[in-house]
């Protein structure tokens, strides 16, 4: 999907990987950092660390067959929103 936004704006590809055990860790410390500074402010940061992890493992499609498919392409979609 990244690849046809690009391409619809005609721009080269640019990615950041980031493999989902970063996620993790950084979660992991700023719990830490949190119970031992007793930081709402921690606490907030590794909560909305584990909102974006959510939302980067967890499919976002429905479950149905009949929801998942159209009737254009991807494609066709970014390529109306860029025009």
């Amino acid at each position: 999907l990244g690849e046809m936004m690009y391409k619809s704006l005609g721009e080269s590809p640019r990615f950041v990987y980031c493999p989902t055990w970063i996620f993790d860790a950084s979660i992991s410390l700023l719990e830490c950092l949190a119970a031992v500074t007793k930081s709402e402010k921690f606490e907030d940061i590794a909560e909305t660390s584990r909102i974006g992890k959510y939302y980067a493992v967890e499919d976002m499609l429905t479950t149905k067959d009949e929801e998942k498919f159209g009737k254009i392409t991807m494609q066709q979609h970014y390529d109306t929103i860029v025009s």
